[in-house]
């Protein structure tokens, strides 16, 4: 019997420990199951940026307690799209702000009032304006937060303007003296060395073209570029070019305006503030300045470019994806992503404790996100895009006139518009 005892007190004993180890297991199931995650569509940055992002993942994670599962697209307008339409999209993506009016208008994303108006001290007005409006409908919802931007401004070669005798600041503040100040600016440069590269890109003359207040496209979605107003000012940049005193990269030898200063072929040239740190690393040597773009007509003006991040609007869990996104684009989180990923921050307050203001070579461009174009506008964009880059080359080269190169880009791009929408 003393035996029979021990054998059942064994036996407990494993029962007992089996109990305990299925109770432990069925306990941290459970605790897996009941783990908030949210997935968050990206796509490849620099180096910088993705070790950034890791960093403000684990951030929040930490803080929130909620898991973030990163989806990398190679390919993320198709990819994205794709995932959208097969309902596997992730609960927050990023969305440049050109592509925002076609997914607002399909509905697949969440609009986000609610979630701001019940989030205490997320202050949308610390936003720059032109940078949060580019994701605001139509409806006047808000359909994204800008995670950053970029802007144009004009660069200097410092080395070029001093041999040259020219003082930077002499560099005209108003349209309408640019074209004396290149052929000033010409004639005193060796003859391999242009004045100013441009890029011949609706993306980087949008403010231009619509600097007489009319747009160029029309309510109704069709292309305007064939306007009086618009072609009218657009002409300096045919004058000019015809005159020698700018040219594309692909004229000096480039794929792009960066290379074709970097490399000396032009004193001056027209980009973004991701110029910088290529020409910090490709071109060290390189001392350069910057400037605001001129004013046209008394008009300030330049182009943003940003991107948000945007709620799918079929996200599970609505709550834990603005939880996200609400650190990303708080304070905090900016700080972090602009300072580790070299970014400017959409946020004011954010750039002034970064001294970003006062920066002498970043100022022009945080100034422009005061005032600057949205590269943005409907959902026919791409196709009046294509057709002015398509056209314009013809013009500069002087194969027909600016008014003949508009109305057939015109043409061509509302015989698309047509097409796109009927279907």
């Amino acid at each position: 019997m003393k035996n029979g005892w021990k054998m059942l007190g064994i036996l407990s004993a494993v029962f007992a420990l089996l109990f305990t180890v299925a109770c432990g297991n069925e306990t941290k199931d459970t605790a897996g199951a009941g783990e908030k995650t949210v997935t968050l569509g990206v796509w490849k940055g620099t180096e910088a940026e993705n070790t950034t992002r890791k960093k403000l993942i684990a951030d929040f994670e930490k803080e929130s307690g909620i898991k973030v599962k990163e989806k990398v697209y190679n390919d993320y307008e198709t990819q994205l799209q794709t995932d959208l339409v097969g309902g596997t999209a992730p609960d927050v993506f990023y969305v440049d702000a050109y592509l925002a009016p076609s997914l607002i208008e399909k509905k697949v994303l969440a609009p986000l009032d609610d979630y701001i108006s019940k989030t205490k001290d997320f202050d949308t007005d610390d936003f720059y304006k032109p940078v949060y409006r580019a994701f605001t409908g139509d409806d006047k919802a808000q359909y994204g937060l800008p995670k950053d931007y970029s802007t144009l401004g004009i660069y200097y070669n410092e080395n070029m303007f001093a041999d040259a005798g020219i003082d930077p600041n002499t560099i005209p503040t108003t349209a309408d003296k640019m074209g004396a100040f290149l052929e000033n600016l010409k004639a005193k440069l060796p003859k391999d060395v242009v004045p100013s590269a441009f890029t011949a890109d609706l993306a980087r003359q949008m403010y231009i073209a619509q600097a007489s207040g009319e747009p160029i496209i029309d309510k109704d979605g069709y292309s305007n570029l064939d306007n009086s107003k618009i072609i009218a000012a657009l002409q300096p940049l045919v004058d000019w070019y015809q005159k020698g005193l700018i040219k594309r990269p692909a004229d000096l030898g480039q794929d792009w305006s960066g290379d074709s200063f970097g490399a000396g072929k032009a004193a001056m040239m027209v980009e973004g503030n991701w110029a910088i740190a290529h020409l910090k690393q490709n071109f060290p040597d390189v001392k350069f300045g910057t400037k605001e773009i001129p004013t046209i007509d008394g008009k300030k003006g330049t182009m943003v470019f940003t991107v948000s991040y945007s709620m799918n609007a079929a996200a599970k869990d609505k709550d834990a994806a603005w939880e996200l996104m609400q650190y990303f684009t708080g304070k905090t989180g900016m700080k972090t992503w602009a300072e580790g990923a070299s970014v400017l921050p959409s946020r004011q307050s954010v750039a002034k404790e970064m001294n970003i203001e006062t920066d002498a070579i970043l100022k022009p461009f945080v100034a422009g996100a005061e005032y600057a174009t949205p590269w943005q506008d409907g959902t026919t964009l791409s196709i009046v895009a294509d057709q002015y880059k398509n056209m314009l080359p013809s013009a500069l080269k002087g194969e027909m006139t600016l008014k003949e190169a508009m109305t057939k880009a015109t043409e061509s791009a509302n015989n698309d518009i047509k097409t796109q929408l009927k279907n």
